[in-house]
């Protein structure tokens, strides 16, 4: 088979996982896989190979984000994706926002098929048939276990006697408008400080956003962690146009200090719960590659993650949380409940990019049987190769990456530039002008 694989990522802004989804599809099989980055031009030639398959990326569809306008003014520039022949799939993310503008870029795309984050309940209520154009729909994690993680990180994991750090986490503190379900990525870090008797341990966690870690220092930072805190992903609140998140910015900018109760009184009353966008993250499998035991808010974590066997249940009332410190003090216990996970989950081979990968390329053979005949032009192949090996040499990329080595020069002599609001908008008009 021939898949065309699109994505849109800017340099230096992309985290490990994020790189390690979208290069298992070329490590999980001998198929051709050809990936084109579409944050720098599309070359036309594209057109000119005939493809299987074409996927499109979450950070592609993610593009959203930046609003409707944006959104679809990407969607324009990237007109000849409609021309190509192949069956069309979506990995789309973070779906409880602006759905109606990818259940557009469904149906005028012509995507058949979606593998989605969200249970089947809510599979039509997010992305209906008649909006959407949809025939198939699959549910699926955010993120699964990376082997070569495994191989470069999780067989060199440290003991939990010579870890630094008792107790690790980062989040950043997410908005009233995710709904109450999206509370408890941060409320598990103040409800354990609160705690006084997390005082006797040696702990680094965090809602800063600015002390997320990124590429290696994150697998370093979790590894060194004998137990890391955490949460099922997700939201309970659906907002199908963005209109919900402008209402909550708009009061919460003139109520700063308002409670998530008064802004959802005022901005979602009654609409908290329209979805159940509960989900595995990615740092649940980085946690048993790094063999670090996990304290969670009690979830249902896919059904493979068991309270008791694989991780330290906090419950939802947060009303053990004393007993939770107590279980992290044990190291022994820990260090066995963290050897639990990596036997069960890591170890077992089901929660891999690449079984996830040969779940999409069954469907697609099922969808789009090859009929063995080789008629494209290899010499627009290899191009296409050549074409993403080396777009660092686009003048955009340069531009991209030099600014943003001399950004963190700048912020490595002085660092309180951070809460410098002249700076941060300088900073965020030179990348306006870059997307």
């Amino acid at each position: 088979m021939k898949i065309l694989f699109i994505y849109y990522a800017k340099p230096e802004k992309e985290r490990n996982t994020v790189f390690e989804y979208i290069y298992s599809f070329k490590k999980a099989t001998n198929e051709q896989i050809f990936y084109l980055n579409a944050y720098f031009s599309i070359p036309k030639f594209i057109k000119k190979i005939s493809y299987d398959s074409i996927i499109y990326h979450y950070t592609f569809i993610g593009q959203k984000w930046e609003g409707k306008e944006y959104f679809f003014r990407i969607l324009e520039n990237c007109n000849i994706f409609k021309k190509l022949s192949g069956y069309k799939i979506a990995l789309p993310q973070d779906e409880y926002i602006n759905s109606e503008f990818i259940c557009q870029f469904f149906k005028e795309f012509g995507i058949k098929t979606v593998f989605t984050c969200f249970a089947e309940e809510d599979w039509e209520k997010v992305y209906p048939k008649e909006k959407s154009g949809l025939k198939h729909y699959f549910s699926v994690f955010p993120g699964y276990i990376d082997e070569n993680a495994i191989q470069t990180i999780g067989k060199d994991s440290k003991k939990h006697s010579q870890r630094s750090l008792d107790v690790g986490y980062r989040a950043r503190k997410v908005p009233f408008w995710l709904g109450f379900f999206g509370l408890r990525k941060w409320l598990v870090t103040e409800k354990f400080l609160e705690c006084p008797a997390a005082n006797d341990l040696i702990h680094d966690v965090s809602n800063d956003e600015h002390k997320v870690f990124y590429g290696d220092k994150w697998y370093k930072f979790l590894g060194n962690c004998r137990v890391f805190l955490g949460s099922e992903g997700g939201a309970s609140l659906h907002d199908p146009d963005g209109s919900i998140r402008k209402k909550v910015e708009d009061f919460v900018a003139l109520n700063p200090n308002s409670p998530f109760d008064e802004v959802e009184k005022n901005c979602f009353s009654g609409k908290d719960g329209n979805i159940r966008l509960y989900s595995l993250s990615p740092r649940h499998f980085e946690a048993c590659i790094t063999r670090t035991c996990q304290a969670l808010v009690e979830g249902n974590y896919g059904g493979i993650f068991k309270p008791g066997v694989h991780y330290i249940e906090i419950k939802e009332d947060w009303s053990n949380i004393e007993e939770v410190i107590e279980k992290i003090k044990d190291v022994e216990y820990c260090e066995q409940l963290s050897e639990n996970a990596y036997q069960d989950i890591v170890e077992s081979g089901k929660y891999t990019y690449r079984e996830f990968v040969m779940k999409i390329f069954e469907h697609i053979r099922r969808m789009q049987p090859s009929d063995g005949i080789d008629n494209t032009g290899t010499k627009w192949e290899f191009l296409l190769k050549m074409y993403h090996k080396f777009e660092f040499l686009r003048p955009k990329y340069i531009i991209m990456k030099s600014i943003f080595i001399i950004y963190h020069k700048i912020l490595s002599i002085f660092p309180n530039l951070l809460q410098n609001q002249i700076f941060i908008k300088i900073k965020n008009a030179i990348l306006n002008v870059l997307k």
